[in-house]
């Protein structure tokens, strides 16, 4: 599904609908967010093992990885990621700490030289690790991040999802508007659309295979594809069952996540 969104419509909005059918309005975009943020929260502290597979101009990349999530009250969640294999990239990881005004912190630890980095905000829009995710895409889905300007009901594959339109208000993002397809059974997103300043269409990403929690109180997907459209790549992220233990709270800071295997 490719769509092209307006600059004049970009900076008055932040996203647009030209371009689609009309649909019966859904509900306030914000308070729609914020139901699928609550039912994807939950576990507190868990883990996952992951599998990252990256596929360019006809050739494929597996990388593994174990990534580590903490949510928190009052700030959003902390994050690592510490790939294992293949040999190039075992021992990197990735702390992420998203707060909920978007100034995430970010650390990359790269054993090669044997430091830990900060990742400035400018370069939070550049390519994790090589893949078709961003560092930005590594933090957690916060509802103060962005500006909602619309929500609809939409006909996406033979399905009636809900569509939201919003933009982030961070600095140092590579995108101007998103819009996110969530699946009202249990108001997660299968699909999230990202625009640049030109208005293009220029990345897509799939969920699926989601897999609920805590009585089905908590939803995880379990199979993330981010497609670039410009470069035509894809990247795909397979995760494992998600465990309810993950690392001790003191991990998640900047002076002790390299010691998280």
């Amino acid at each position: 599904m490719s769509t092209k969104i307006s600059r004049r419509t970009l900076l008055a909005t932040g996203v647009a609908a030209i371009t689609l059918p009309r649909f019966a309005l859904a509900s306030n975009p914000e308070d729609i967010m914020r139901k699928s943020r609550e039912m994807r929260r939950g576990l507190t502290n868990s883990m996952a093992d992951v599998t990252m597979t990256i596929t360019a101009r006809g050739r494929s990349t597996e990388r593994k990885m174990r990534q580590y999530v903490l949510e928190t009250s009052n700030s959003g969640n902390r994050v690592i990621n510490v790939f294992s294999s293949p040999a190039d990239v075992r021992g990197v990881s990735v702390l992420t700490h998203s707060a909920l005004d978007g100034n995430d912190q970010q650390w990359l630890l790269l054993p090669s030289v044997g430091r830990v980095k900060r990742i400035s905000s400018s370069n939070r829009s550049g390519a994790f690790v090589g893949s078709d995710f961003a560092y930005e895409d590594l933090s957690s889905f916060e509802l103060e991040k962005f500006k909602f300007s619309a929500a609809a009901n939409a006909s996406v594959g033979g399905k009636t999802l809900i569509q939201v339109d919003y933009a982030p208000t961070y600095s140092g993002t590579g995108y101007a508007a998103l819009r996110s397809y969530l699946d009202p059974s249990h108001y997660q997103p299968v699909q999230n659309h990202y625009f640049n300043r030109r208005g293009e269409h220029v990345k897509t990403l799939q969920l699926s295979r989601y897999k609920s929690y805590g009585g089905g109180a908590i939803w995880r997907p379990h199979l993330l594809v981010m497609t670039d459209h410009a470069k035509g790549s894809t990247t795909q992220i397979s995760f494992s069952t998600f465990t309810a233990t993950g690392t001790a709270e003191s991990n998640f800071s900047a002076n002790r996540f390299q010691r998280v295997s």
